[in-house]
């Protein structure tokens, strides 16, 4: 009986992907209905952006990326010293995957660098843990950051910022521990300089969003800014929307409300947002791609460059 349960209650490939749709499009309505109220026209909202505040940006996310393939790069290297990928071939595998990772629920589509990993030497069952490790490791993001804003936190839902503390801490210790049991297999030398990486990116992503949100004139603390951001991400990340499509933008608009950011003034940051989210990957892989095609094309004479 419990079994055929769990089979009435499992959803097709199509129906899962149809209730994420309905997610994104729940979310758009919802971004739509928060700001319907804005006049446009005399808000002046896209005119006082520092695009140079963006653009530091939009560079510290490229790092971000960068020192995630870092961190990937080395975990593999730690399992198959002698593998033959160049460091040309990692950046496009890599970018590839996070191409197809920002149009996917929960980013899931990060993994397909599972098959893209094949010239590695590395068997499907290695290249499927690393990668999952990968994407768990990322996940330690939350405790820590519930630990650092926990003050903060308290103050604006009414909790008590040292049992919130003290969740961090538990939580943080636990996914440690898994980390370890379940990463251990490369190495613990490997499985912290990772870590230590992991910390690295952490501060690149604070930082990013800290300038982005500064650049488009919410200055708020960088614990306060730190505090929103990873629960946005954390709502994002949830396999109930395309690529967080419309969750995103709506739990920013929602979270921004609850620190007290007019409405009227998030619009920039939720168009920079959606960009730096959805559009930067693919650009990023379409941009490395036409660089190698320029470089290896032959010349207009014929001859090879």
């Amino acid at each position: 009986m419990p079994g055929d349960v769990h089979e009435a209650l499992r959803l097709s490939p199509s129906a899962r992907f149809y209730l994420r749709v309905a997610g994104s499009a729940f979310g758009v309505f919802w971004v739509w209905h928060s700001l319907r109220g804005i006049d446009w026209t005399q808000a002046g909202l896209f005119q006082n952006i520092s695009w140079w505040g963006v653009a530091a940006s939009f560079l510290l996310s490229i790092l971000i990326y960068a020192s995630r393939m870092l961190r990937l790069r080395h975990w593999i290297g730690a399992l198959s010293p002698s593998g033959n990928v160049s460091i040309t071939e990692w950046i496009t595998l890599y970018l590839k995957s996070i191409a197809f990772g920002s149009f996917t629920p929960g980013r899931v589509g990060d993994l397909s660098r599972i098959v893209l990993m094949e010239r590695t030497g590395l068997s499907l069952s290695q290249r499927s843990r690393v990668a999952i490790l990968d994407k768990f490791t990322d996940m330690l993001y939350i405790p820590v950051g519930i630990l650092l804003t926990a003050g903060v936190t308290g103050e604006k839902i009414g909790m008590s910022a040292a049992w919130i503390a003290t969740g961090g801490g538990v939580m943080l210790a636990i996914c440690l521990a898994a980390l370890w049991r379940f990463g251990r297999f490369i190495g613990l030398g490997a499985l912290a300089e990772g870590t230590v990486i992991t910390a690295a990116g952490f501060v690149l992503f604070v930082a990013s969003n800290v300038f982005l949100f500064h650049a488009v004139g919410i200055n708020l603390s960088i614990a306060d800014i730190t505090a929103i951001i990873l629960s946005v991400g954390l709502l994002a990340s949830l396999p109930v929307s395309i690529g967080g499509l419309g969750v995103r933008e709506g739990s920013l608009i929602a979270m921004l409300g609850i620190w007290g950011v007019d409405v009227a003034r998030t619009p920039p940051l939720i168009a920079i947002e959606l960009v730096m989210n959805m559009a930067l990957p693919p650009l990023l892989y379409v941009v490395w791609m036409m660089l190698g095609y320029w470089k290896n094309r032959p010349a207009q004479n014929g001859h090879e460059i």
